[in-house]
């Protein structure tokens, strides 16, 4: 794999190619944005490029060298991850680092340390690195990883080339989905192989639900996520406000777990998107939910375009009030009593 194989974060990557190509390479980055979207396999990418035996003028890995082929299989001499140990990453680690950059390196033009999840430094640890940081080399190179940026101390942040990485679009998840899904005669580990049964449609649903993540999407190829989906567009479509069981029904499927409520507000969420989409357009190709395309329709005639975009105004209300961890049960009844049928 090189930067031309990763899906998405095309700015990111011609910034990181475009510095490769001026030979300006730093000496510390962070990469930061939600989790599982690409931020450590691009850091590893980087790094191999950086240390590449067959640079290119377009700034990438070749895949063939030695060095790219270490990399790959995590056998490189110069290349290092840090991970934290349970919920911290201890200040041994950090003094390993230490130890390891008083010497040149041994095989690549730089030594690289990717720090995972670095938000979970200890203070200790955090001002361990704070020093290293403080009194660059050119031979060594870090890239710090996380989805919480705002925990790392501003000390730390303010001596990193800082790159924030956005969601991926959900198409690109569901290409993701569709190639992995052409491997079937991969084994594939924890329970993966409900991916081998995806098509067009499930996978537009699952990155729907994934919100720009790929590992989430993987995930909930092994969650029964299509009974749930059933489930909860049955319920609506037979909701009316004259029958107040319907919506306490409704509220009630939402209400089975703070995943469940999370992924039941987002269907419902997709299920509007469609009525508004189909309303404006009556294009089926651009719906999610086109298995449904009758139901959308029934709601696209029965709704005008503002009931619908108060009722995803609602459901995304209902979702913030849900994480802030007061009564479920009565958000989601309030707000099933007040979407528009």
């Amino acid at each position: 794999m090189s930067f031309r194989d990763i899906y998405g974060h095309q700015k990111v990557i011609e910034i990181l190619r475009r510095t490769l190509r001026q030979g300006r390479v730093g000496q510390a980055y962070l990469f930061s944005g939600i989790p599982a979207i690409g931020k450590r396999t691009l850091a590893r990418e980087f790094i191999k490029a950086v240390n590449c035996e067959e640079a290119n003028a377009a700034g990438d890995a070749c895949d063939r060298c030695l060095s790219c082929r270490k990399i790959d299989r995590e056998i490189h001499p110069d290349v290092f991850v840090v991970k934290p140990e349970g919920q911290f990453i201890r200040i041994d680690a950090i003094r390993g680092i230490q130890e390891n950059i008083t010497c040149r390196p041994l095989e690549a033009k730089r030594r690289a340390f990717i720090i995972d999840d670095a938000d979970k430094m200890r203070e200790e640890a955090a001002n361990a690195l704070l020093k290293i940081l403080e009194e660059p080399t050119a031979s060594n190179m870090f890239v710090l990883v996380t989805a919480r940026p705002y925990a790392l101390p501003q000390t730390i942040i303010s001596r990193c080339q800082h790159f924030r990485f956005n969601p991926l679009p959900d198409e690109t998840v569901a290409k993701i989905l569709m190639e992995a899904a052409a491997k079937k005669d991969e084994k594939q580990e924890g329970g993966k192989e409900d991916i081998v049964n995806m098509d067009p449609q499930k996978s537009m649903l699952l990155s729907a639900l994934a919100g720009g993540s790929v590992e989430r999407a993987l995930e909930l190829t092994r969650e029964d996520i299509y009974q749930y989906r059933e489930e909860l567009i049955r319920i609506l479509s037979t909701t009316r406000r004259e029958d107040l069981f319907s919506m306490l029904q409704l509220a009630a499927a939402l209400a089975q777990g703070k995943k469940e409520s999370r992924h039941g507000l987002t269907i419902l969420k997709n299920f509007f998107r469609d009525i508004l989409i189909f309303k404006e357009t009556r294009q089926e190709a651009m719906l999610i939910n086109r298995d449904k395309l009758s139901m959308v329709s029934d709601f696209a005639e029965r709704l005008s375009g503002e009931q619908v975009l108060q009722n995803i105004a609602k459901i995304e209300r209902a979702g913030e009030i849900l994480e802030r961890n007061v009564n479920k049960l009565l958000t989601l009844e309030t707000m099933a009593f007040s979407l528009n049928y």
